[in-house]
């Protein structure tokens, strides 16, 4: 679970306490997590880098907020991202990451069950980071990681729905099977089916909230 500052807000902006588009201030973070101006400053700053937060003139810094149109080309990119992950990455994997990483699903679908959505998320992180670390290109590896980080907003609005965590859960227990395994097409396929669906409810989401149409920014 999140210890700092940064961490805290980015908790906060993935379950909604900060909506999207909404304007946060230094004042507000302040006032609210009980830092001094240095440590909003630092955290609005990470938080930009990782795409959860957007910095607009004349508005301030506001949440973001995606269409559905910038929800598909993050999800492109992804898949190009994380299937070329996959394709490098040496296999079988070393049994010690394969054993962390079934550690951090069992413990995923232990949140998962209770209903435990913070740790869900923080979990589900920390699962990814240590994959992707297998592929032995580092500067890859952050990417990914990066666009992860912005793509949670987006999967989070699948969590309530029961079908799809034990899909989810159950996807990465395949990726660690073919982790395991000597086949680079089948860690990549694995790779591939763990994307689309929370992009697709997020436009179903969004469509409901703003019609079936693009809203001007």
């Amino acid at each position: 679970m999140p210890t700092s500052l940064h961490k805290e807000l980015e908790n906060d902006i993935i379950f909604g306490v900060y909506a999207p588009g909404m304007r946060i201030t230094e004042e507000s973070v302040m006032a609210q997590y009980d830092v001094k101006r240095h440590a909003a400053r630092s955290a609005f700053a990470i938080l930009e880098s990782q795409g959860l937060l957007i910095h607009r003139a004349n508005r301030g810094v506001e949440v973001v907020d995606y269409t559905p149109d910038d929800v598909d080309a993050l999800y492109d990119l992804r898949i190009v991202l994380e299937t070329a992950a996959a394709r490098r990455t040496p296999l079988p994997v070393a049994s010690d990451i394969t054993q962390q990483l079934e550690d951090l699903a069992n413990r995923h679908a232990a949140a998962v069950k209770q209903g435990d959505f913070r740790e869900v998320y923080w979990l589900n992180q920390a699962f990814h980071e240590l994959q992707y670390s297998s592929c032995e290109n580092p500067r890859l590896a952050a990417l990914i990681a990066k666009h992860a980080r912005m793509a949670q907003p987006i999967r989070v609005v699948k969590y309530d729905d029961k079908q799809h965590m034990k899909d989810i859960v159950a996807q990465h227990l395949a990726i660690i099977e073919a982790m395991r395994g000597d086949c680079q097409d089948t860690y990549a396929q694995a790779v591939r089916e763990h994307l689309p669906a929370s992009a697709e409810a997020y436009r179903a989401l969004y469509e409901r909230r703003f019609g079936n149409h693009r809203v001007a920014r």
